[in-house]
């Protein structure tokens, strides 16, 4: 969802959710709250409008949308990467 807009947007819908769904069903919220916080936060990293500062930055440099997410692909995969080893360690 964050890869569609923003990371803010996504933290605010789905904490709540989360947390319904966790106390519904006697679930940890912890785990899935950090799981959602990383994702929202990696995601965000893809594309020129998942965080304000992508667009600020981008609109800055005359950056285009696809040149931006042609330079942050490599960068995103890693990050994923970086977040899915710390969630399963964890």
């Amino acid at each position: 969802m964050a890869v569609i807009t923003n990371n803010d947007v996504v933290v605010l819908c789905l904490t709540p959710i989360i947390c319904i769904f966790s106390d519904t069903t006697g679930a940890d919220a912890e785990p899935f709250l950090i799981a959602m916080f990383i994702a929202a936060n990696t995601a965000s990293m893809a594309l020129f409008i998942g965080n304000p500062t992508n667009i600020i930055v981008a609109e800055a440099n005359d950056i285009s949308f696809l040149s931006y997410s042609a330079w942050m692909g490599l960068p995103f995969l890693g990050a994923a990467v970086a977040g899915i080893a710390v969630l399963y360690l964890t």
